[in-house]
């Protein structure tokens, strides 16, 4: 399949790492002018460094999602083609009770007001050009719900709705909002997760825990960050320009919505 993004610019949020990066590298492998964003200026460099290993190019704006100011300022030079809202949070792994109030504004905050600050600074570029394709990574902790990720579960419901009423509102002007939604993805969040449970119940009560996750899945296995990433690539080529408004699980069979 032939993508060809020559001459699209792609920014990707919270590519640092993880998905993210996954994402950027495959659009610069595909010709696109990748603009990688992180609020970590060490990450985002090191995107950039292996995007130019694999012969490619790539440009970086470093600001906080959830800072509109900051937001607002780096779009001002910027012209987005393709936005893909991936900046995220690492969930506390805690009972809704024992979750600071903090934590909860933080998840908040970067997965649906970061999302929605960035479309709002997108958006009117887009809407001039009547071209434009906007990806929201999601997870299906938020449309099936988990236990010791509440407020995640809750910001990526937001994000969930979101894409749905923005989609209803931009497609007048050929512009498709779709979400993606990942399961448990083999990412550097969550092997920093995974080393938080390990000091709660051990590293061997982790395996065992690990082994009934994988058990979830008809595929046996959790997902990689290409899995991702090559669903991506579709939703923001011309083959997918008929869909919009839609929350579409890349998740070996972990969930299967009616």
């Amino acid at each position: 399949m032939n993508f060809n993004f020559k001459n699209k610019s792609i920014l990707v949020t919270g590519s640092g790492s993880g998905i993210g990066r996954a994402i950027a590298m495959s659009f610069a492998i595909e010709g696109a002018n990748v603009i990688v964003n992180d609020i970590d200026n060490n990450k985002a460099t090191q995107t950039i460094g292996l995007i130019k290993e694999v012969g490619c190019q790539a440009s970086m704006a470093v600001f906080d999602v959830t800072n509109i100011e900051e937001v607002e300022e780096a779009f001002r030079h910027l012209s987005v083609d393709i936005l893909i809202n991936n900046a995220a949070t690492v969930p506390e792994n805690s009972l809704f009770l024992n979750t600071p109030p903090e934590s909860c504004d933080r998840d908040i905050q970067v997965s649906l007001y970061g999302t929605m600050n960035c479309c709002r600074a997108a958006l009117p570029g887009m809407i001039d050009r009547s071209f434009g394709r906007i990806i929201n990574i999601v997870s299906d902790a938020a449309r099936a719900g988990q236990a010791r990720e509440v407020s995640y579960s809750a910001a990526k419901g937001g994000v969930i709705s979101f894409t749905k009423s923005l989609a209803r509102e931009v497609g007048e002007h050929h512009i498709t909002v779709n979400a993606l939604s990942p399961a448990a993805t083999n990412t550097p969040l969550r092997q920093e997760l995974l080393k938080q449970i390990a000091l709660q119940i051990g590293e061997e009560k982790l395996q065992i825990r690990e082994e009934k996750i994988r058990r979830l899945y008809p595929v046996r296995r959790i997902g990689e960050v290409s899995d991702v990433s090559n669903y991506v690539m579709y939703l923001a080529s011309d083959y997918a320009q008929f869909i919009t408004g839609q929350i579409i699980s890349v998740n070996g069979g972990y969930l299967m919505p009616g």
